[in-house]
């Protein structure tokens, strides 16, 4: 007997396997019509497999997804009745129901569903998040927030809804409440500082957020909680009032006695926004407060950093920028030695350090294009290279000697130079990219055309790089079909010339070739560049001549595009006559919609239009 019953039971679990597995096979092919949008297929397997076993959630789940891509709400209204009814425990049911009538059309209906679940005192909070999440399905925003403030009210973990809610309400720009409810997260866990950061600056970029952000931050921040601070310092900064962000970074950094570790990051950022004066007033404050301080020599190196960049800034305002080529001329300033004295302090202090050398190449950048004393240059230079070959600061050095090099004349003492960066370890990337492409030009001066298109051809592996543009138009004048080598070799000359100021010279050579009808291509670019060498010595008469001519070219002269953004940059910044330079901008446009000058030109246009007295 007992066999037979044993018998009997295994017999029944065979076939109830079975039937579970061509359930599952089942499922699965409807999943894959499902995936491949013929819903309707899906659906009659799906309505088979409810039939079957109606009490089974995976089988009411599909039937929904299916029966809201149908639109089909009547008969999934009444399979979620049904299953209510049977289960009225189950969360997701009312979810799906309410979710049903929303898309109904029914709003009032589908409201009542979703708070049915909850109308128990005896409710798991979590329920509400569970809901919820069809709520948002149906971007029923208000009414999502409506049940997470209650959720977040029935349950003691306050902080899982204040972030629902702080998204909700940032969707909805309420902003303010968005805040407080970050408030609320940072009051009970300060640890989430960084998640809250990242939150809050998701948002402040929308319209009214950041000002809202602040002052909900402000209402509710207590000043214990440093992460409040954290928040609004950086809130400061991003609304760009620098002073008060300033003053939260001074308290910050008291209470964690960090040393001015604090005010150093602060200032490092003030820095890289070009606020050089605040960023050098912070070094400063750090220098003079902290003297035993960790980042002590980075902050006296950044007081100097500072100096040096506001000093930057008014020569740039001395440089016709305008012009394509210009003459290096000394910068008078009385602001000059107080940057070079920071730097020595530098020097002095941390002896053979990086900060020390990294100052040392900066005092060198300053002799050389402010002060034009390139002996002077040279020696700090060689100081870094000799001293500490493996330093950072040693690639920077080698290229700025090449530079020299350059400008001096010695082709060979630059080609030695820049192939010494190549041998860094220390060297980025980009450095010995910039390298290559230098030595390609020394190559190119020294007529060794076929070694110049080498170094050339590795740089325009990255079209990324600042140097690829350069080396295209470069290496395309190295091809032997469009140029001849005599030629070549007297646009190499006036180009060496050029790159050493020596304009007046530069002129003589490419004006030869501008009117050498049998130099091709270079016939054409050397007029432009005859036209920027009198452009560069202030002889805007004959600048305009030539570049007229190369205008009236029109398409058949490659360069024809730039003759005329050149002509309307002359006559606006150069003779200043206003009116024929818009004129000029509004011809570039006409005539050369495409041209990469195009978008410079219609800025012009309007900077000219709303000028005063134009």
């Amino acid at each position: 007997m007992k066999l037979k019953i044993a018998i009997i039971i295994s017999v029944f679990l065979v076939f109830s396997l079975q039937a579970q597995q061509r359930n599952e096979q089942k499922f699965s092919l409807a999943q894959s019509y499902e995936q491949i949008g013929d819903y309707n297929s899906a659906l009659k397997i799906y309505e088979e497999l409810y039939q079957s076993d109606p009490a089974n959630s995976q089988h009411i789940n599909a039937l929904y997804r299916i029966y809201t891509q149908l639109k089909n709400y009547a008969a999934l209204v009444n399979i979620l009745d049904e299953r209510i009814k049977q289960k009225p425990d189950d969360i997701e049911a009312y979810g799906m129901l309410g979710s049903t009538y929303y898309l109904m059309g029914n709003e009032e209906k589908a409201v009542e569903v979703w708070n049915q679940p909850f109308k128990s005192s005896n409710i798991n909070p979590v329920f509400y998040r569970v809901v919820g999440n069809y709520v948002l399905e149906r971007r029923a925003f208000e009414i999502a927030i409506d049940l997470y403030e209650k959720g977040k009210q029935a349950s003691e973990d306050k902080v899982l809804y204040a972030f629902d809610l702080a998204r909700l309400y940032s969707l909805t720009m309420q902003f303010e409440k968005a805040a407080k409810e970050y408030c609320l997260i940072l009051a009970n866990v300060p640890t989430q500082l960084n998640i809250v950061e990242s939150k809050i600056f998701e948002t402040v970029s929308r319209p009214g957020a950041l000002d809202a952000m602040i002052k909900g931050i402000e209402d509710c921040a207590d000043k214990n909680n440093l992460s409040y601070s954290f928040i609004l310092a950086r809130l400061y900064s991003e609304k760009k009032n620098y002073q008060k962000a300033y003053e939260i970074y001074l308290s910050i950094d008291e209470a964690q006695s960090s040393k001015g570790r604090e005010l150093y990051n602060f200032a490092m950022q003030m820095f890289s926004e070009k606020e050089y004066k605040l960023a050098a007033d912070v070094f400063k404050k750090i220098t003079d407060d902290y003297p035993d301080s960790p980042v002590n020599s980075q902050a006296l190196l950044g007081y100097a950093r500072s100096l040096e960049a506001s000093l930057f800034e008014d020569y740039e305002k001395t440089l016709p920028l305008w012009k394509p080529n210009f003459p290096l001329t000394k910068f008078q300033s009385n602001k000059t030695e107080e940057v070079l004295d920071a730097f020595d302090v530098v020097i002095n202090i941390y002896k053979h350090s990086e900060p020390a050398y990294e100052s040392i190449l900066r005092k060198a950048v300053i002799q050389f294009y402010l002060l034009n004393d390139y002996e002077h240059a040279r020696i700090l230079l060689e100081v870094i290279v000799k001293e500490a070959p493996l330093s950072k600061n040693s690639a920077e050095a080698y290229l700025e000697l090449g530079n020299v090099a350059l400008i001096e004349g010695n082709l060979d003492e630059a080609e030695k130079d820049f192939s010494s960066i190549l041998k860094l370890i220390s060297a980025s990337e980009e450095q010995k990219s910039k390298a290559i492409f230098k030595l390609g030009k020394v190559n190119f001066y020294q007529g060794d055309f076929d070694e110049a298109k080498k170094n050339l051809s590795k740089v325009l592996g990255n079209l990324k790089d600042n140097s690829a543009n350069d080396a295209i138009e470069l290496t395309l004048l190295l091809n032997p079909q469009m140029n001849d080598s005599s030629n070549l070799l007297i646009y190499a000359q006036a180009e060496f010339l050029a790159d050493q100021k020596k304009f007046d010279e530069a002129a003589v050579k490419y004006k030869k070739l501008a009117e050498n009808q049998q130099a091709f291509v270079l016939r054409l670019i050397s007029a432009i560049n005859y036209g920027e060498m009198m452009t560069a010595v202030d002889n805007y008469e004959e600048a305009v001549s030539v570049l007229e001519s190369v205008s009236l070219e029109g398409e058949k002269n490659i360069y024809a595009d730039k003759a005329v953004y050149l002509l309307g940059k002359i006559h606006q910044y150069g003779i200043k006559n206003f009116s024929k330079a818009e004129e000029f901008y509004q011809k570039l446009l006409a005539d050369f919609p495409k041209s990469i000058y195009a978008d410079d030109a219609r800025a012009q246009i309007l900077f000219l239009q709303n000028k005063p007295g134009t």
